[in-house]
């Protein structure tokens, strides 16, 4: 397999790979550094979980890029707001090297990662909003941001109030930050939609005439 054919097979199956990823750092953590330190331990699962998410999102039960533009977009599922494409990069940027580089951050100043299980937190949120919005509660994503996001940001928050690092986990700088960080990156994914959308649109008007 040439460089060019993996990159194409990852766009395609980086949710799958991304299980298998999740299932060997979780291990990895367990063994390597949850016998040192918790709070690191827990900080460090933030991308791995997050996977498991996105295995739950893309693989199975799958579609939620089909449920985003159909039920939230009005748009056709397979050819809407939401393709192979957007998804693959979104979910890159944000997951496979915003979040990796923040837990890891974290373990050297762990100011760094506290607005990470809020930010998990409000995803679990806005998921809820999506489904209330859409009309279809239980979608894709949902079963796994509230059986996991949740569970593992309301931990990880007590581990910081235990560790010192929060004083008043209700209302602190890194909750409003954790917000900013939800609203910033709808803001941001759907200008990027948009923007892919109308290039997509040209595009094939191009072929056409």
């Amino acid at each position: 397999m040439t460089i060019n054919e993996y990159i194409k097979w990852f766009k395609v199956n980086w949710p799958r790979a991304g299980l298998i990823v999740s299932i060997f750092l979780i291990i990895y953590l367990a063994v390597i550094v949850l016998p040192n330190n918790l709070l690191h331990f827990a900080v460090l699962l933030s991308a791995p979980l997050y996977m498991l998410h996105e295995f739950d999102e893309y693989v199975f039960p799958g579609g939620f890029a089909d449920f985003m533009n159909k039920n939230i977009y009005k748009l056709d599922p397979e050819s809407g707001m939401l393709d192979t494409e957007a998804v693959f990069w979104i979910n890159m940027i944000a997951v496979w090297i915003v979040i990796p580089l923040f837990s890891l951050w974290g373990v050297y100043d762990i100011r760094q990662a506290i607005a990470l299980p809020y930010f998990y937190i409000f995803q679990a949120i806005v998921h809820l909003i999506l489904g209330i919005v859409g009309k279809r509660i239980i979608h894709p994503g949902i079963i796994s941001a509230w059986l996991i996001h949740i569970p593992w940001g309301i931990w990880t928050i007590w581990l910081l109030v235990q560790n010192g690092n929060i004083t008043n986990p209700y209302w602190n700088g890194d909750l409003l930050l954790g917000l900013s960080l939800n609203g910033a990156l709808l803001l941001v994914a759907g200008f990027l939609l948009i923007r892919w959308r109308k290039n997509r649109t040209t595009k094939l008007s191009t072929r056409i005439h």
